[in-house]
Parts: C-alpha cells; structure tokens; sequence
C-alpha cells in the first residue's frame, strides 16, 4: 500500500504551527517560449476564510492559461484547505480548447470517513462520469494542489529537509507518493536584479506501471514568493517580470551568533580514523557502480571526444545539445520501453586518462 514516511509526517506535523498572515499574498508568472515569447499566465491567490464549523481555512485559487498554435490550453484550482494542510473541498479543471474540446473536472470533497472524488471527462460530444471513494486512514499526508501551493511556501519560510515523501492523486486520481526535494539556493535575475531563489522539485509517482513520474521545479524568494515555475520536460516556463519585496515578520527571532571553534580533524586520531573508513567506503562503493555500469565510462568518454573534435565555444550549451537524446522526459518515449533490459554498451572509441 502506498504510504507517506513517518519522518515527513512528523515533519508536516511540526509545520503546521505557523500565522496564517505569513502566507496570504499573490503570485503572479508570466508564462513563456524557449524563444522568450509570452504565451499566457499563471495566478495563485491564497485568502483566509471558513468552511462550515471550520474556523481558520485557507481559500486557494490558482489559473494557468496558455495559447499555442491558436490553441487555448490551462488549468484552474479552487480548493479551501485547513490549517494542517488538509484538503476539505478541491475543484480541479484542465481544459483544452480545440476542434476536438477536452475537458477534465475533479472534485475531491471530504466527508467522515472518506474522502470522494468525482470525476467527469468531456471529449467532443463524449462525457463519462467516474466516482471514487478513498479511506481517510489510507491518505495520511495527502497533499492536493491547492495544499501544494501553501506547502511550498512554508517549506521555504521554515527550511526544508533534503527531501519529503508525502501522498497525492495521480493522472488517475489514484493514490500515489508525493516526493519533495530540496534544490537548493540559485542566482535568478529579475526585472535587470540578481537574487538568490530556493527551490523546491514536486514529482507525482504515477501508479501506471512503466510510466515516468511528472516533475515541477519552482523557485522562491526567502518570504516563499514564486519567481519560477515549470515543467520538467515542457516548453513553457513561468517567471515573474517584477522583483518581490521582501516581508519581514514578527515571529521570526533574530539568528543567533554561534562562536565557531576550531577543530583539526587531522590531529584527532578518532576523527582521522573515522574519515578515513568514511572515504575508503565510499571509493569501494563509487568503484562497484562504475564496474557494474560500463556505459557511464563509455558515455563519458563519448561526450569527451566530442568535444575535443568539435571544440564548440560554449561548452556547457554544446553539453546540453549532446545529452538531450538521453532526457526520458523531452525524448521519444518509445525508446524507453525495454529501459529495465540490459543492453550491451561498446567501448568508447577514444581512452582519455
């Protein structure tokens, strides 16, 4: 059975003590082509308000719209979310305008023991309607996408771990694992200002088998305003054309100066000793994966000799064009479908040392 980890729900539990104020603003992208051509928008909007005998709620409201080749494509999520991150009512819409007009609605409700999820897709003229009840005692740590948006900026706000194994719907509205992980700080330039974002990757584990999983990379200033969000995979990228500010709230407390001491590892025999059994593991380690995937040396050497022949200006921008046949996520999936079979890999042409 599909399952959060203890560690991240012991860690959604200690986040959820935070004031609500820190989280009520708007975010507003600008969505856009490789070749910088805006094409539509991305709008989130998080208001506090009630939802029966629920007192302290959170009203998400989240747009993104799209025209490419005349063709209107988006999504729209309207959800009110608890305090703790619990999804009370969702409404999520994906819609394609074309010739053949595609519509998606799935609305999640909770009730008291289960949660209900109706599903209602229109194809042309088709309409098909599909109800599906999960267990309450079966979702600890659902995170839907309106819970994302309020998630995320709290993760940013309250430092994240390395990584977060939580539960979500997939494609199928299944459940399926929810997987954080922390990307780290990253130069971004704004409005001609370079910043420092945080970033956060989101994948959604699809319980289809032999089906990758689907990934959004977002990055926020220090309050968890969006600056950049996007697809793993997709054309379009969203980036805010306008700097944030910067808010500065009263529960913070003042970071505490720590005196560093100084240590010299190298003197302390139990330190040495233990550092030195920490690397020799780890070469022993790095020595198996390598031998027991040959096609790393061989793809390694590939690019290197390619580079050496070509001797391209831009050596980072050649490295992207090299690998991409290798991006699961842009590449022809059907090259994909004997992934998990061993396939003989042949000695590079050229040995560098």
């Amino acid at each position: 059975m599909t399952s959060a980890e203890n560690s991240s729900l012991e860690y959604l539990r200690n986040l959820v003590n935070y004031d609500i104020n820190s989280i009520l603003y708007d975010d507003t992208l600008i969505c856009s082509l490789p070749n910088n051509t805006e094409v539509g928008s991305f709008e989130v909007k998080l208001t506090r308000t009630n939802y029966g005998d629920r007192h302290d709620c959170i009203q998400v409201v989240a747009n993104s719209q799209a025209t490419i080749d005349n063709i209107v494509c988006g999504t729209t999520v309207r959800a009110v979310v608890t305090k703790e991150l619990v999804t009370v009512q969702q409404e999520h819409t994906e819609y394609v305008k074309s010739a053949n007009p595609i519509t998606r609605i799935v609305d999640f409700i909770s009730e008291s023991t289960d949660y209900v999820i109706t599903i209602n897709n229109e194809e042309g003229k088709t309409k098909t309607i599909e109800t599906k009840r999960i267990p309450k005692d079966r979702a600890h740590g659902l995170i839907l996408e309106g819970a994302n948006l309020i998630l995320q900026r709290l993760m940013i706000q309250r430092n994240m771990p390395e990584k977060v194994t939580l539960l979500s719907l997939d494609s199928s509205s299944e459940l399926c694992l929810n997987v954080y992980t922390s990307l780290g700080p990253q130069q971004m330039n704004i409005d001609g200002k370079d910043i420092e974002a945080w970033g956060i990757q989101r994948q959604i584990f699809e319980t289809k088998p032999n089906t990758l999983p689907v990934a959004w990379q977002s990055y926020f200033n220090i309050d968890g305003r969006l600056i950049s969000r996007y697809q793993v995979g997709s054309p379009i990228k969203m980036k805010t054309n306008v700097l944030p500010t910067t808010d500065e709230f009263d529960e913070y407390l003042p970071k505490p100066e720590v005196p560093k001491k100084g240590l010299n590892w190298e003197e302390d025999l139990e330190l040495r000793s233990k550092f030195i059994d920490r690397r020799e593991e780890l070469i022993d380690d790095y020595k198996s994966y390598i031998y027991h995937h040959p096609d790393i040396t061989a793809l390694i050497s590939d690019f290197l000799q390619s580079v050496l022949i070509m001797k391209p200006d831009n050596v980072i921008e050649y490295a992207t064009e090299f690998f991409a046949p290798f991006n699961s996520q842009t590449a022809d999936r059907a090259l994909f479908r004997f992934a998990d079979e061993k396939i003989p890999v042949p000695k590079p042409n050229l040995s560098l040392k």
